[in-house]
């Protein structure tokens, strides 16, 4: 087995695609904000310049597209890219068994110090935890089913807004996913009904971004969020048109 997997490294696509977030405590923080009426500000560590995301956020609405089925394509590693590789202590205490490789940091959220546990990928060529592999074929997490919120949320849950003020809640494949390496990558497939779908991987994601909120004490309307995904649930009805979550009140 671990000469399979040796073998698999060894053809495995070399990352050279920059992020957005070489930081993915910043990332998520970032995500989080469009979630959020007030603004969030963030330190990598003290004495590096704060980052200030203060969005407006007017409404928030959920997508027809959370609705679609994410199937995570065999052979493929494009979530795996270079950024840290972050857990709150809580996540580390119950998600991480195995420990190896991650060592405690202070960052400031909102001028607090906040203590993360985190493994930086970004020298690497590949993902070290790239080291087990897929039932389908193909490298997989050695961290499954609870590798960091940064790599199970995309681009199953995204945060985005296409216009000033509305945030969507939505998945979609990668920006420039063209350019990406490696290939083939994940697909959504539209769905008749609910019950062509399992919700319950979004709600955990969901979960997981309502711990991030909790532990750096940012208000988000993740609560009305999951609210309105059960909703949804019940109805057995897949939507056509956005739903308004929450809005900003006056």
């Amino acid at each position: 087995m671990k000469r399979q997997i040796a073998l698999l490294r060894e053809g495995e696509t070399p990352r050279k695609n920059s992020v957005g977030h070489a930081d993915s405590i910043e990332k998520i923080l970032w995500q989080l904000s469009l979630l959020s009426p007030d603004p969030v500000r963030y330190q990598g560590r003290p004495g590096l310049k704060e980052r200030v995301y203060d969005f407006p956020v007017n409404e928030v609405l959920v997508s027809p597209s959370l609705f679609r089925k994410f199937i995570c394509t065999s052979g493929c590693t494009a979530c795996c890219q270079k950024f840290t590789l972050d857990y709150t202590p809580h996540e580390f205490v119950t998600l991480v068994a195995d420990k190896t490789g991650f060592e405690e940091r202070v960052v400031l959220v909102n001028g607090k110090q906040k203590r993360m546990w985190t493994n930086d990928q970004n020298q690497n060529p590949i993902c070290d935890f790239l080291t087990v592999e897929k039932p389908t074929g193909g490298l997989g997490c050695a961290h499954w089913p609870a590798p960091p919120l940064s790599c199970i949320s995309a681009p199953q849950i995204q945060f985005i807004q296409m216009r000033p003020g509305k945030t969507f809640v939505l998945k979609k494949p990668y920006g420039r996913a063209w350019a990406m390496t490696p290939t083939p990558q994940c697909q959504f497939i539209q769905v008749d009904n609910i019950e062509e779908m399992d919700l319950e991987d979004a709600l955990q994601i969901l979960d997981r971004f309502q711990e991030w909120a909790r532990y750096f004490g940012i208000k988000t309307a993740i609560p009305q969020i999951k609210t309105s995904i059960r909703n949804t649930l019940k109805t057995g009805l897949v939507p056509v048109t956005g739903i308004p979550v929450w809005k900003r009140e006056g």
